[in-house]
């Protein structure tokens, strides 16, 4: 089983059992193998209910494809990501993992052995092309199999980038939202004797049974509040289901958005890379392009969008980029996201600075920034329109590397549609909330 509307713009997601099944997964693993000539390929896999079936699946594919596969088994993206890259001799990786979505969903995601991710615009649409059509070459000979444990070599990796301080400790609660970030953390904190933590939800399960494990929703990060508070912890962390996004909140529980999260680590990374490049996404507060170039760096807008991110880091040599969702990429981490690192290093930050983390935040917090609003709209190209004949006259300057953002002097917004549902995705920042609702209301009456 297989319906075309699983592959997506970034990777593989649908419902377990009705919009995909193992012989499905078989089918796409063959269709990546075959599309990028694959000759030795990682997998690893999330704690859902049906990556077993799937892995299997994967590996009787590759294994009939003359594959040699190196299993790494039960770990988050980024680990896999480290497996694939950071060893020699591997041509691409696959991660079984639905992400955040809840438990009745599964995926795949896919990135070739220097790192490239594959997407729609590198690939994907190629993938399903061989998938639903089916027909593969016969290999030359059977292939072979090994399971091989990388997680201590990823985190040696990891913490020759940070020292700490040992005679500093650190108070902090993580939510592991029973994702795979359950599976490594207590190795990563083992390594970090100054840092006290009071660990949630560490066992990884794939039901979900107590939110979802998706920390950009204010909804699922209140069980990690009350700890923050209740613990007196400097800093409360959570993890979505496959670790490869992270979220905080302060120590008195308010959660610090990723663009702020963006600006800071630019701060702590442009002080050994002086004069460097650093990238932040286009709906980022512009503090961060402020801050960035305040500190001696190189600021440049990037789109949204992950493909995207990597392909762009690559081009201007930055060695860093951070997204508003909670993907944060490092130059010295192949150039892929490392949610671990960020943990590191604003940890590390907490340390050296001997300042909470809501003093260290609210410099970006200077103007009102709206978040993502999300607008259901049948015809977004019209809606586009409406609005570039309305602002574009007036802008002072308008960029289209996404959708559209208009600059208007004291207030700027961004509308662009969204790459996996139908929708127009709308942020607005003005230099105080009266203005910025107004401007909401404003450009939202020529959206709907």
């Amino acid at each position: 089983m297989l319906n075309p509307k699983v592959f997506k713009a970034y990777d593989i997601r649908g419902v377990y059992g009705v919009d995909w099944d193992a012989a499905g997964a078989a089918l796409i693993a063959r269709a990546f193998i075959e599309k990028f000539e694959i000759k030795q390929l990682v997998l690893g896999w999330d704690m859902r209910v049906s990556s077993p079936e799937m892995v299997a699946a994967i590996e009787t594919a590759a294994v009939e494809m003359g594959v040699h596969l190196v299993k790494v088994g039960l770990v988050t993206t980024p680990v896999l990501y480290f497996a694939t890259i950071g060893i020699s001799g591997n041509d691409g990786g696959i991660m079984v993992t639905a992400s955040h979505n809840t438990g009745e969903w599964n995926g795949m995601k896919f990135l070739l052995g220097d790192g490239t991710p594959v997407g729609e615009a590198s690939g994907l649409l190629d993938v399903k092309e061989l998938a639903l059509r089916g027909e593969f070459k016969n290999a030359a000979a059977v292939g072979t199999v090994e399971t091989r444990d990388v997680i201590e070599n990823c985190f040696d990796v990891l913490f020759s980038k940070v020292t700490f301080d040992a005679s500093k400790p650190v108070s902090v609660v993580i939510d592991c939202g029973n994702g795979m970030e359950g599976a490594v953390i207590h190795q990563l904190l083992a390594r970090i004797p100054s840092v006290s933590a009071h660990v949630m939800y560490d066992t990884p399960d794939g039901t979900f049974p107590h939110h979802e494990a998706n920390p950009l929703k204010e909804e699922t990060l209140e069980d990690l509040r009350h700890e923050v508070v209740a613990r007196g912890a400097a800093v409360g962390i959570a993890f979505d289901g496959d670790g490869d996004r992270i979220g905080f909140v302060d120590e008195r529980g308010v959660q610090v958005s990723g663009d702020v999260l963006t600006g800071l680590i630019a701060c702590e990374l442009l002080k050994s890379n002086p004069g460097a490049t650093i990238l932040y996404d286009l709906r980022s507060r512009s503090a961060v392009g402020r801050a960035i170039t305040g500190n001696g760096g190189r600021a440049i807008m990037s789109r949204v969008g992950h493909t995207f991110i990597k392909k762009q880091m690559r081009e201007v040599g930055a060695i860093f980029a951070g997204e508003l969702a909670g993907h944060f990429y490092f130059k010295d981490y192949f150039g892929v996201e490392c949610s671990d690192m960020v943990l590191l290093l604003i940890l590390n930050l907490l340390q050296s600075s001997g300042k909470p983390l809501s003093e260290l935040a609210s410099d970006f917090l200077s103007d009102s920034h709206s978040g993502e609003i999300n607008f259901a709209v049948e015809d977004r190209a019209a809606a586009l329109a409406r609005i570039e004949e309305m602002y574009a006259p007036i802008a002072a300057k308008i960029t289209k590397i996404d959708g559209l953002l208009f600059e208007m002097g004291d207030w700027w917004f961004s509308v662009r549609p969204s790459n996996t549902e139908p929708l127009l995705r709308l942020i607005l920042e003005a230099r105080d909330e009266m203005t910025m609702r107004e401007k909401i209301i404003e450009v939202q009456s020529l959206i709907v």
